[in-house]
């Protein structure tokens, strides 16, 4: 054995001699088109036989290159890239052994200029650089590396004023989505309303695309770039193109997320009940008791407080003869646990995982693609874990027919299916109802087996009733969702230079659904077993909507270009939608199985309800653009739009636009600086859009919604009519008027980008009552287009892209950041009273009113002869005879009338209240690196928001604990520490008071500056490490790429919020923060393409 290791060490030391030997060497520079030279550029050398990279160099600040370990002799391909620019390509470049091989390289910009670019736009695409609207776009290729579950949650902070919000963390919850901020006050876009999404050129929903199968994601902002949308625009589009199939040999890459979900908050909180009901009673002493406990039950807590779990002698469920509330005496369950209920009832990790398969190649004839996904996603419930699964499958295929035409057809098909088990309305509607009413000292079983509901000592069931729905398993749902979408497309070439194009696509929805309760049982005394009746009724629902759409687009572009100077391109063309919906629920009870969920078991006659509705959409539209030498810039486009939703009379509307660029970077006296400011770009427009999405699909007829009333008459439970609202005979489109500014620069040979962007929108013709009727009408006053709103804002985007050599290996880095912002304001709306909580002229979108404090009373003596009148906000002292003491809050009384009042609750009469914050989100930003090195890639990303504000609802239990309701099932283990005491005099909370932050005219639940929140925040929203397996190794086995990478998501946030229990993202989900958590996410995967 030693002999022939000896053997081998000879033979790999000769082989190192003669490859050292051998070794030459490969000098050369690199020039721009402006013969300067070029830093950063990469130069990769492969053999002529082989694709594979087999040396790398990247150019230092004089241009130049050096490749120092090339072992032999012969023909290699030379190719040097670099950001902006052309690659350039040496085919069989002879390389000399033993001899010092020169080269030079001049690099061109690609296209023509100084970014290689190409922007989606509608009905097209428009190089970038002579781009003249506000559009962001960004590549499926930078998106793909994370591991995440939707889309909306990937594009969270990449691209500015690209809003978006999640209404709480359930499986399969997706984002909404917002371009620039507060849109319209009317209709379905309330506020924020959302952007027209179009995939591949059809409406869809974002987050049922997988990641790989994204090309390019491009968002038009202003007028100009949407103009061609017409009234689906109003607000800003969405474009998604996906992936094609490209000549080549068949290519099968295939990449998978296996991962684990936790809350991305803190989940600890009191288990000891001693602790949990001393704080109980302490917030509920002036106020009457809840538990009902005795001293006596008191120290059986405190004798158990240290048992984590039930002792043999000290049981945690007794039976006890009680004094119930109405004065009568039984046996009854009276328990003495530390219950851990949040574990009970949820998990700490959550599985999921993510598939991926992608199939794409073709011949110069036919490219085909197909791409099939999966993910699986277990949810936070571990009573009867609610389920999460989604497939989806894209199949694309192109057929060049004749020199003339082409021809494709795009087939998506998408399925979801979410099992949760308890209350109807999903998992966050079980998450919500469990916060209530279950205390540690509480066990869910009895020592019987029966099932805990409440205790026998109170009337407040456990959890509203949801647990006892857990533990039996049988109440559920099942929400599904199919969707088909088919695009079939034409390509027209009749002669050079001109392209029709027709597509027709169709679209079908469903979603099939049903919710089954079943009885459950528990015992409050022993040998007694009675139902839930509260939502475990004997009940089977089954609904489904059915929606279709077909849209036909026909377009042509002519492209000319005259002389060397001038260049022309108008497409024009014509768009057609049409849209269906159509719901029927049926409801029965007295199912004769609690197993099988059929309506056909019901013992009663099932209740029938539906509904439909259709509205069509009609459009020309047309887009000219003009450049002189790349140099000066125009554009101009417009579309006369008609809709079914306004009447025939007010139907129609033309929505034109004009924008226009200066390249200055192209004028003559630029060139002394051109090699440092690359490209510099001014750019304006102007333009209109209408919004038709007001309001129902027949706002302007007069309608009447049946009503099912609950009683028996004729043994039939009658149908109720309400009279119609009136409506308004002028009501037409509301108007969107956006200007728009923007800068484009690139500096130090296209390594550095920054685009500005200012705004100015307005809204004019929202709708709003505009004539006041009498309350004895019996209907809600017309809607008429009579309210304006303005909103401004900006974006900025910086970026910085460069090439090194480290350790004689290329090292690639990139850094980015964004920053956002945008307000609004009503500057027009009937509305002559002016209350503090309604829209009034002047008013910021998002203001927040309240009252001034100024700290506590720091003597009983102070309070006591404080000469202003607090009465106002001190209802629940008022109706229970508790005098001010130290420690209460002390009111600033604005107005000095000596007493705290809300005056007439208006603008002018506010009494003290003043405005105090906003709720509008402010300042969103994110910031982004990436390294990539020898195989080895790490990229981290912020994002966050800058300002915002947000007081909590009266049912934020993990912020208000006990001073809301002092039942709360989970308040925070340290809470304690954050109320007042003489020997805790500078806490955050005041004296503890139960209801003082639910019940109005109380000084928590009164808004003030005190406990107004910043939601301010910088999360660590992702941060990825992968490698990727060298090329020569994985082909021995035929595969072409290979990556492992593992990832986190949402993995740390910074934030002024004053507790941990509330994520900031939570809190802008819901006023009281009560939403399914959010989570952080860890992963691991590959990446494998063959």
């Amino acid at each position: 054995m030693s002999r022939l290791l000896c053997s081998l060490l000879i033979l790999l030391l000769s082989c190192l001699g003669a490859s050292s030997q051998n070794t030459t060497l490969l000098r050369g520079t690199v020039l721009s088109e402006a013969e300067s030279p070029m830093a950063g550029v990469t130069i990769s050398v492969k053999t002529a036989a082989q694709e594979s990279v087999v040396y790398n160099a990247v150019t230092g600040t004089d241009g130049a290159f050096e490749i120092t370990n090339i072992s032999a002799s012969g023909l290699y391909n030379i190719t040097a890239t670099a950001v902006g620019y052309t690659t350039a390509e040496i085919p069989a470049f002879e390389i000399v052994s033993g001899q010092t091989n020169s080269l030079l390289i001049r690099m061109q910009p690609s296209d023509s200029s100084d970014l290689r670019d190409v922007i989606v736009v509608g009905y097209g695409t428009q190089r970038k650089v002579t781009l003249t609207g506000a559009v962001t776009q960004v590549s499926g290729d930078d998106l793909r590396d994370r591991p995440v579950t939707n889309i909306s949650q990937m594009l969270q902070g990449t691209i500015p004023n690209l809003n978006i919000r999640f209404g709480g963390g359930a499986p399969g919850t997706m984002g909404s989505i917002n371009v620039r901020g507060v849109t319209s006050i009317s209709g379905n876009n309330a506020l924020t309303g959302g952007p027209l999404v179009l995939i591949d050129g059809v409406p869809g929903t974002l987050d049922r695309l997988s990641p790989e199968e994204i090309q390019t994601i491009t968002v038009l902002k202003d007028a100009a770039s949407a103009a061609v949308y017409g009234a689906r625009g109003g607000f800003g589009v969405v474009l998604v193109t996906t992936k094609a199939g490209a000549k080549g040999k068949v290519s099968i890459r295939y990449n998978n997320a296996f991962g684990f979900n936790t809350p991305n908050v803190s989940t600890d909180f009191m288990t000891t009940a001693y602790d949990w009901m001393r704080l109980n009673d302490r917030a509920l002493a002036h106020v009457g008791g809840y538990s009902r406990y005795t001293e006596q039950d008191m120290a059986e807590l405190y004798a158990r407080r240290n048992d984590k779990t039930e002792h043999p002698e000290r049981p945690w469920a007794t039976i006890q003869r009680r004094k119930l509330a109405d004065g009568s005496e039984k046996d009854i369950y009276v328990y003495y646990g530390n219950y851990d209920w949040w574990n009970l009832t949820f998990t700490k990790w959550q599985p999921y995982q993510n598939h991926n398969i992608n199939i794409s190649g073709g011949t110069d004839k036919v490219q085909y693609m197909i791409n099939g996904n999966a993910k699986m996603m277990d949810g936070i419930l571990r009573l009867n874990t609610d389920k999460y699964k989604s497939y989806g499958l894209r199949t694309k295929v192109s057929a060049q027919l004749y020199p003339w035409l082409k021809v494709s057809q795009n087939l998506n098909f998408y399925n979801m299916n979410y099992a949760y088990w308890g209350r109807q309305g999903g998992a966050n509607a079980n998450f919500v109802a469990i916060n209530v009413h279950a205390s540690p000292a509480y066990a869910p079983w009895n020592p019987d087996g029966t099932a805990f509901y409440r205790s026998g000592l109170n009337s407040y069931d456990i959890g509203d009733g949801i647990y006892s729905m857990l533990l039996n398993g049988k109440s559920k749902g099942v929400e599904r969702k199919y969707e088909l979408t088919s695009i079939s497309e034409a390509v027209f070439t009749p002669v050079k230079d001109l392209t029709i194009t027709a597509n027709y696509s169709y679209n079908m929805y469903t979603d099939p659904s049903f919710y089954r309760t079943v009885p459950t049982y528990f015992s409050l005394e022993p040998g007694v077993v009675v139902p839930n009746t509260r939502y475990a009724t004997n009940r089977l629902i089954e609904d489904q909507q059915f929606n279709q759409s077909y849209i036909i687009n026909a377009f042509a572009e002519y492209t000319r270009r005259i002389g060397a100077s001038h260049n022309f391109k108008l497409m024009a063309g014509f768009n057609q939608e049409h849209f269906t919906a159509k719901k029927i629920t049926a409801q029965a009870d007295d199912i004769l199985s609690e197993d099988l969920n059929d309506l056909n078991l019901a013992t009663t006659a099932p209740l029938v309800r539906g509904g439909s509705s259709a509205y069509a959409l009609q459009g020309y539209f047309y887009r000219f653009n003009y450049d002189y030498k790349g140099k000066y810039l125009l554009e101009t486009s417009g579309r006369y739009d008609g809709s079914s939703r306004f009447p025939k009379n007010d139907r129609w509307g033309f929505f034109p636009s004009v924008s226009a660029g200066w390249r200055v970077s192209e004028e003559t006296f630029w060139r002394p600086v051109k090699n440092i400011i690359n490209d510099f770009k001014i750019r304006g427009s102007a333009g209109a859009l209408g919004n038709q999405d007001v309001s129902s699909p027949y706002p302007y007829i007069l309608t009447m919604n049946p009503t099912v009333l609950d009683y028996i008459l004729d043994g039939e439970r009658p149908m109720s009519y309400r009279a119609p609202n009136p409506v308004s005979g002028n009501l037409t489109w509301e108007r969107i008027t956006t200007y728009n500014g923007g800068l484009d620069i690139a500096l130090f040979q296209n390594r550095l980008s920054i685009t500005y962007d200012k705004f100015v929108r307005y809204t004019r013709g929202m709708l709003s009552g505009d004539v006041k009727i009498p309350n004895v009408f019996g209907a809600n006053q017309p809607l008429v287009n009579v309210a304006d709103l303005k909103t401004i804002g900006f974006e900025l985007s910086v970026n910085w892209t460069d090439n090194k050599q480290l350790a004689g290996k290329p090292f690639r880095y990139s850094f980015g950041a964004i920053l956002a912002d945008s307000r609004s304001e009503i500057i027009k709306i009937n509305n002559p009273t002016q209350l503090t909580y309604t829209l009034y002229e002047g008013k910021q979108i998002g203001e927040i009113w309240g009252y001034i404090t100024d700290g506590y009373f720091k003597t009983d003596a102070e309070a006591k002869t404080y000469p202003i009148d607090q009465t106002f906000l001190n209802r629940v002292r008022i109706d229970n005879n508790i005098p001010l003491r130290a420690g209460d809050l002390r009111w600033v009384d604005l107005d000095g009338d000596g007493k705290i009042t809300a005056g007439d609750n208006t603008v002018e009469k506010p009494g003290d209240q003043r405005v105090i914050g906003n709720s509008t989100p402010r300042y969103t930003y994110g910031i982004n690196g990436s390294l990539n090195w020898s195989g080895f890639d790490i990229s981290v990303f912020f994002q966050g928001l800058g300002k915002m504000n947000w007081y909590p609802g009266n049912n934020a239990d993990r912020f208000w604990g006990p001073y809301s309701r002092p039942y709360f099932s989970f308040i925070p283990a340290d809470f304690e520490k954050n109320v007042y005491s003489a020997e805790n005099p500078n806490a955050y909370f005041p004296n503890l008071l139960a209801y003082v932050a639910l019940n109005a005219n109380n000084e928590l639940r009164a808004t003030n500056n005190k406990y107004l929140q910043d939601l301010a925040y910088i999360r660590l929203k992702n941060l990825t490490l992968g490698y990727k397996v060298p090329q020569n190794i994985t082909k021995k086995v035929k595969v072409q790429d290979f990556r492992v990478f593992v990832s986190g998501e949402n993995l740390f946030t910074w934030t002024k919020l004053r507790t941990k229990y509330i994520d900031p993202e939570q809190a802008m989900a819901n006023i009281d923060g009560r939403v399914y958590p959010f989570s952080k996410t860890y992963s691991f995967g590959i990446d494998i393409t063959f």
